[in-house]
């Protein structure tokens, strides 16, 4: 199970309960609590994407499985990376949504382990702080980019992971764990053998439409602004 902490990120990607946070459109915002007692807690998954079907609407149905490999181990360990398969490193952060007091798991890439690193720097227990996360970039805009703003309300040391609503479990629900004979046979299928507990379906797929992109990076601006709110209470974007 390739799983990885934050100073392990370079060696991963780039290889040929609740919901899902969205925000849908420009100006779309969220205030959260990063459900992260430390940095330790901040870890990432390598993964495959593949296609299962079509959706109801039409569109393909697409799906993460996650890669058996370690980054030095062997190509020959995984199936979808001995088919050249691309892996993709990705974050599923754990948030509490403070308005649908709700958890939820927001999906992000690689170069997000650098913002969260920031974060968890300047608030080594990031649970404690409200953050509001804001889009820029309308729906569709393949330039969509994501600013972090620590918030000066709701500030509580005493705060632990454990005291919010359990986080969703990644492995099954968001991200299929299969066997490596699961991944020979959807290399020769097109899908894997069905079975009686098999999370493939569209709702559990936390991807949006349309991917925010800008030449690789999906998350972050080149230069953070500093932005001046109306209510005055944000300090400064990572």
């Amino acid at each position: 199970m390739a799983r990885f902490r934050a100073e392990e990120v370079k060696n991963y990607g780039g290889q040929g309960g609740g919901g899902f946070l969205g925000l849908e459109d420009d100006g779309d915002v969220a205030r959260v609590r990063f459900l992260y007692d430390s940095i330790d807690d901040v870890e990432g998954m390598s993964v495959h994407r593949v296609q299962l079907g079509v959706k109801k609407n039409g569109k393909p149905n697409y799906r993460y499985v996650n890669c058996p490999r370690e980054y030095n181990d062997p190509v020959d360990d995984c199936p979808f990376c001995k088919n050249k398969m691309p892996v993709q490193a990705k974050l599923f952060i754990p948030v509490y949504d403070m308005k649908d007091k709700e958890t939820k798991t927001w999906e992000r890439g690689k170069t997000f382990f650098g913002k969260m690193s920031s974060i968890c720097s300047r608030y080594p227990h990031p649970v404690a702080k409200v953050f509001e996360i804001e889009r820029h970039g309308a729906r569709g805009d393949q330039g969509t980019t994501y600013e972090v703003f620590p918030l000066d309300e709701g500030f509580d040391e005493s705060l632990k992971v454990a005291d919010f609503p359990p986080k969703t479990d990644v492995m099954g629900r968001l991200v299929l764990n299969k066997s490596k004979d699961d991944m020979e046979y959807y290399l020769q299928e097109g899908s894997f053998p069905p079975t009686d507990d098999d999370a493939q379906d569209e709702d559990n797929a936390p991807w949006e439409e349309q991917r925010p992109r800008r030449r690789g990076s999906e998350e972050v601006s080149e230069r953070p602004r500093r932005r001046t709110p109306a209510n005055g209470n944000r300090e400064d974007a990572f």
